[in-house]
């Protein structure tokens, strides 16, 4: 980072980055997201579901070994896909971005990893409802240290400005002008003192958001800290991102798939990667697809017994004589 760079996230909490993707990286990414989006359209009422951080109903898609879930904020519906870095091996060159690691690295005191990883497609209507801002979330903490401190990673002792504990970046894969849905922000609110008096607001609504409007390979890298949402989508088309969250080791995922936990990686995916690549997410899990086949075992059993057993009470209905009507207690009292 530059010193206008410091200056300004510092300042506002954010730092749009232009063309921190390449031509040819937005082209392959963009791409790949277009072929992705008419199989989750499809399939993202399917079971069988479960259920995540604030009741998220979200399920897992075997054969892109990712998961997903929709939202309807403003009417409109959004897609999310969780763990997309494991759906194509287009998106392989966004693990450990060195242009994008080399700003993670002076924000955060490493070693640091992929805390989330989505892929969010927003369609016409839909909006983001503003949230965050302010100390609301130990992990979210936003930190100017300025001290000297131990580079873990490099293994060194420097002064370091920044000490985060979730930084959010989000890639634009076309262009994203003010009506197609943008990220919205209040600048500097992640250095408030008070929680927000605007809970759960539209975002065309709330004082002091503005829309943050971007070119496609644009990014923009904020602190989890600072209050956001998304503005409206008016357009006919869905708008396309990519969003990863990065964090120290020892900070827990913010996705509500794997809240608390850390984010799925599936060996197809592992395989591919370098060892510096693999430095910057967790192993995978060897039992989670073992886990996941006998859950989808136990739902088709339980579904058959409640079948089984709703046919056997039809039939006992079915036998049952027709019960003769009863006499209310009145006209058992009156012998009537």
């Amino acid at each position: 980072m530059n010193e206008s760079e410091r200056y300004q996230f510092d300042l506002n909490g954010y730092l749009v980055i232009e063309n921190l993707l390449s031509a040819e990286e937005v082209s392959r990414y963009l791409a790949a997201a277009d072929e992705l989006e008419d199989h989750f359209v499809k399939t993202i009422d399917d079971g069988p579901r479960m259920v995540g951080f604030s009741n998220i109903s979200y399920r897992f898609d075997e054969q892109h070994q990712c998961f997903a879930y929709k939202g309807s904020g403003g009417g409109g519906l959004q897609i999310v896909v969780d763990d997309f870095l494991n759906a194509s091996p287009a998106f392989d060159s966004l693990v450990g971005h060195t242009r994008t690691m080399a700003y993670i690295d002076e924000l955060c005191v490493g070693p640091n990893w992929i805390g989330s990883s989505e892929l969010r497609y927003r369609y016409k209507s839909n909006e983001t409802h503003t949230h965050m801002g302010g100390h609301m979330d130990v992990r979210n903490r936003y930190e100017f240290a300025g001290v000297k401190m131990y580079d873990s990673a490099a293994q060194v002792w420097r002064v370091r400005d920044f000490d985060l504990a979730a930084v959010r970046v989000l890639y634009a894969l076309h262009d994203v002008p003010e009506d197609y849905g943008p990220l919205c922000v209040v600048p500097g609110s992640h250095k408030s003192n008070y929680f927000s008096p605007y809970p759960d607001q539209k975002p065309t609504a709330e004082p002091g958001m503005i829309p943050v409007p971007l070119k496609a390979g644009d990014a923009i890298l904020f602190t989890e800290n600072l209050r956001h949402g998304g503005f409206p989508n008016h357009r006919d088309q869905a708008r396309k991102t990519l969003h990863l969250m990065f964090s120290p080791r020892w900070a827990g995922s913010q996705s509500p798939i794997h809240w608390n936990e850390h984010v799925y990686v599936s060996q197809q995916a592992w395989s591919r990667y370098s060892d510096a690549q693999r430095a910057v997410l967790p192993a995978p899990s060897q039992d989670f697809e073992q886990e996941a086949k006998v859950q989808r075992q136990e739902i088709a059993r339980l579904k058959a017994e409640i079948a089984d057993l709703k046919s056997q009470l039809a039939a006992r209905q079915a036998e049952a004589p027709a019960a003769e009507p009863s006499r209310s207690l009145f006209r058992k009292v009156m012998g009537r």
